[in-house]
């Protein structure tokens, strides 16, 4: 099963990858993100990347629909979640968070044949996904 995480080494993707790659060996990882905030991280032993299979640098706003070549499921979570950059960035941040997102749900249901997840049940519902190998929507 190959799954891509967008915003993958943010504040969820680097631990989401290693808690998925510990359960689920034979899973293939596939992570989108800038990269800007990476070098920030703290509560992770490795670089997030390391637990991707293949890892993709880029603006969620420009993604490219061949990124989700053989791709089962997709995790979203590509999103400025700082409060006070939010506020000082207004339109980029409706950029990524409103319209890009839009962008990856629209190609993802294009594209994809598993599911798309969002941010606040990401992790749980992929894990249900992997473990009863069944479509799960939210």
């Amino acid at each position: 099963m190959k799954i891509l995480v967008t915003g993958n080494t943010g504040y969820i993707g680097p631990v989401l990858g290693e808690k998925l790659k510990q359960k689920y060996n034979d899973l293939k990882l596939i992570g989108f993100d800038t990269g800007f905030f990476a070098h920030c991280l703290t509560g992770v032993n490795v670089s997030p990347e390391l637990n991707y299979d293949v890892q993709y640098y880029g603006d969620i706003r420009k993604l490219d629909k061949n990124v989700f070549h053989g791709v089962d499921i997709v995790i979203h979570l590509a999103a400025i979640s700082n409060d006070p950059m939010g506020n000082n960035f207004a339109s980029v941040t409706e950029e990524i968070n409103s319209k890009a997102s839009e962008n990856v749900a629209k190609m993802q249901n294009e594209l994809v044949l598993e599911s798309l997840y969002l941010p606040l049940v990401a992790v749980c519902m992929a894990q249900q996904t992997l473990k009863q190998k069944k479509r799960v929507t939210v």
